[in-house]
């Protein structure tokens, strides 16, 4: 094999390095999730509406890994309740102060429910419920990590039989 011949295979391998590289960091960002500003601007207040919060978070897909961030300022807590305290906006014990970021974990799949205890706040629409999916679907016109690993799959059998072929 000339000299040539292997700067031609150190290229290749190089190419094949950083595809991995890049296959690494995409899949690493896969698994921190999404953050959500619940509320968006408006943040976690009374809203001006009862479905304020339910309309927040219907176009959105939640999955296991993805942060709810609750941000107020004045007086208002959150708490994470069971399905009847959502329904009855029952006060539980435990609640947090501000600023209040809670991760959806894989012993969080399913409906999820979240509160304010000040007041009439929860009765006034100051409540949240998500749905979490353990499911990492991706967003459309984005690679899954699946895809994005067939694709490294592909290149790397791609550079192999181009280096066959020189030998």
């Amino acid at each position: 094999m000339g000299r040539n011949n292997y700067k031609g295979l150190i290229g290749w391998l190089i190419v094949v390095v950083c595809l991995a590289e890049g296959v690494a960091v995409c899949l690493a960002q896969g698994v921190d999730g999404v953050t959500y500003e619940v509320g968006d601007s408006t943040g976690w207040t009374i809203p001006s509406s009862n479905g304020f919060y339910s309309d927040w978070a219907r176009n959105k897909t939640f999955h296991v890994g993805d942060k709810l961030s609750f941000n107020w300022s004045g007086s208002h807590n959150v708490a994470n309740v069971s399905e009847t305290e959502y329904e009855n906006c029952a006060k539980p014990i435990s609640v947090s102060a501000s600023p209040v970021a809670i991760k959806l974990t894989s012993t969080s799949t399913g409906k999820q429910y979240f509160i304010c205890t000040v007041d009439t706040h929860c009765e006034r629409g100051q409540k949240l419920a998500v749905n979490a999916s353990n499911s990492n679907s991706s967003t459309p016109g984005s690679a899954s990590p699946s895809s994005a690993s067939s694709m490294a799959t592909g290149a790397l059998f791609a550079v192999i039989s181009t280096i066959v072929m020189y030998i």
